[in-house]
Order: C-alpha cells, then structure tokens, then sequence
C-alpha cells in the first residue's frame, strides 16, 4: 500500500486550489445567478471527486476495503456529476454517490485510528 503522504506536493496544491475555486465559482453562480458559471462549478466538482478518488485509490490495498470503497464512489461520483451536465436526472445519483464516499473515507480514518502507522 503506497501512503499518502508520498503523493507529490503539486497533488494536494491541485486538490486545494480546486475546491477553492468551486466554491468561489458556486458563489459567484448564486449571487449572480450565472447559469453558465454554475456548469462550470458543476464540472469542476466532479473533477475534483475523481481526482480526490484517484489520490485515495493509489493510496488503498486495491481489496475490499473502506477506502478502496470511499475511492470507487468518489470517482463514479464523479464521472456522473460529469455526466449529469448533459443528464440532469444524474445530479442526484452523482451527490449521493459523492457523499457516501465521503462517510466511507470518514468510516476508514475513524477505524485506522487505533493502528500503527506503517514505516
């Protein structure tokens, strides 16, 4: 299993400027009521939900397990927020699909905690 933290720095800088910018767009969508900005923070969710499932699929056993799970629903997630911008029924499946993959990464870190670290 690769650790985390041996992902490279530009992964996480990618990750954290991503989510900043899907906020700021979604922001801006809303107060402005920019239907054109709102696909565009649409996209760039899914995207990030691949992206964030990606790093934590390179990070897992690639078995059955929370984390391996918590990536599958992130990237499947996101491959349907992708979709969901020409299939608007999609919206729906791909925030659940997002969100279980948050509480399955959730569930993986509350059941690492008590392990020892590998070295």
């Amino acid at each position: 299993m690769t650790r985390l933290e041996d992902a490279p720095p530009l992964v996480y800088r990618t990750i954290v400027v991503g989510v900043v910018g899907y906020f700021l767009l979604l922001a801006y969508a809303t107060i402005a009521g920019d239907p054109l900005a709102l696909s565009v923070a649409d996209a760039l969710f899914g995207l990030i939900a691949i992206g964030v499932g990606s790093v934590l699929y390179w990070q897992s056993s690639r078995e059955l397990d929370p984390i391996t799970a918590a990536a599958t629903c992130l990237v499947v997630g996101g491959v349907t927020q992708l979709a969901g911008l020409a299939v608007s029924e999609l919206d729906l499946i791909a925030s659940i699909t997002v969100f279980l993959g948050i509480l399955l990464y959730g569930y993986a870190i509350y059941t690492r905690h008590g392990e020892p670290s590998p070295r």
